[in-house]
């Protein structure tokens, strides 16, 4: 399972639900190409934030002195290289001092502003485009990249899949 946590740093009022009803599909397709297990627990922190935000956090992990739409820092990545798929400590436990989380695979920053210009530069409502900007940085989060043909399109196949669409 894949559990959200959210941020909204903007004024915008939104809410986690357009996120949280992808999570479920995501996990299954996780599965289904062999990155997750059933048995695993994962939390992912997304924040929504401004473009002073995603700038300077597109200059920290990137060295890109640039607004962009999405940003994804994964932990889970250094699990996944060092020859770990599983996660010993993803299911959360009653132990004598309470309740393990589930781990941090990481965090993704979406740039409010930025997806509304790109929504509407391709005609699309903006909760399409904060859902596959999401989806877009569960991926990175989850190992996956887009810099070889191949490994894109698979990944967009990958999008297009936990969202539903053709």
């Amino acid at each position: 399972m894949i559990s959200l946590d959210f941020y909204n740093k903007t004024t915008t009022k939104l809410g986690q639900n357009i996120f949280n009803k992808l999570l479920d599909s995501a996990h299954k397709e996780l599965v289904a190409d062999g990155r997750l297990s059933k048995k695993e627990d994962w939390l992912v922190e997304l924040s929504l934030v401004g473009t002073k935000a995603i700038t300077q956090l597109n200059t920290q992990y990137h060295n890109k002195t640039r607004p962009t739409d999405v940003v994804s820092v994964s932990y889970f990545q250094d699990m996944f290289e060092n020859g770990s798929t599983e996660n010993d400590f993803s299911t959360s436990k009653n132990g004598e001092f309470g309740s393990v989380p589930s781990p941090l695979a990481g965090e993704i920053f979406i740039s409010l502003p930025y997806a509304r210009v790109q929504a509407k530069q391709i005609g699309q409502s903006l909760n399409d485009e904060l859902q596959f900007l999401f989806v877009h940085g569960l991926l990175h989060v989850f190992g996956y990249d887009h810099m070889k043909p191949t490994d894109e399109s698979h990944m967009l196949r990958l999008t297009y899949k936990i969202l539903g669409r053709k």
